[in-house]
């Protein structure tokens, strides 16, 4: 979390407020794993409304250690468990110690998502861009894309790049035929 940008202030208050609002364990003092990860999506949530899309482990455990309360998260390798949930569930994508905030696919993939389908049996299916979708322009047919099943594991990251016509029938019919589950949460 970059102390150059001057809202920061804002968002470790809100955070902060956050934090006090829920009770950790009171025998080791730290949140509860499902409030620990509300939290850390909230910090990701505030950084990507400020426009900061990208950030490192190392600033966020710094900041864990800094805005009061922060230590109710745990350790690094507690932060590190709830960003790999974060990165399952498709809001973060993490690369050699780098956090690529938003929408990201979850196979470690060349860009972002731009649409999610689901499989018969529950999982998404991601059709992923080079690039964040642009608003309010129109992409071509010949624009690349990829697809990625998240329950199969079909696509990314051995799966060329083709048409996005092409990707996004690929989409539609793999969502019709494949029948396997999303993949579990961790369970720590």
């Amino acid at each position: 979390m970059s102390v150059d940008n001057p809202r920061i202030p804002a968002v470790n208050a809100a955070l902060e407020k956050l934090i006090a609002d829920l009770a950790p364990d009171p025998f080791d003092g730290r949140l509860r794993r499902d409030d620990a990860y509300t939290v850390v999506l909230a910090a990701l949530d505030h950084l990507e409304a400020l426009g900061q899309r990208r950030t490192t482990v190392g600033e966020l455990y710094i900041w864990s250690r800094v805005i009061p309360g922060g230590e109710t998260l745990g350790g690094h390798d507690r932060l590190m468990t709830l960003l790999e949930q974060a990165a399952d569930h498709g809001r973060i994508r993490l690369d050699h110690g780098q956090v690529h905030i938003g929408d990201a696919p979850t196979g470690g993939g060349p860009g972002h998502v731009w649409m999610r389908q689901l499989t018969k049996g529950g999982a998404d299916i991601e059709l992923i861009g080079a690039e964040p979708w642009p608003a309010g322009t129109h992409l071509h047919d010949e624009t690349k894309a990829w697809m990625y099943c998240t329950g199969c594991r079909l696509g990314l990251p051995q799966a060329e790049a083709m048409y996005l016509y092409a990707v996004r029938q690929q989409v539609t019919d793999h969502a019709a035929e494949c029948t396997w589950l999303p993949p579990l949460p961790d369970a720590n």
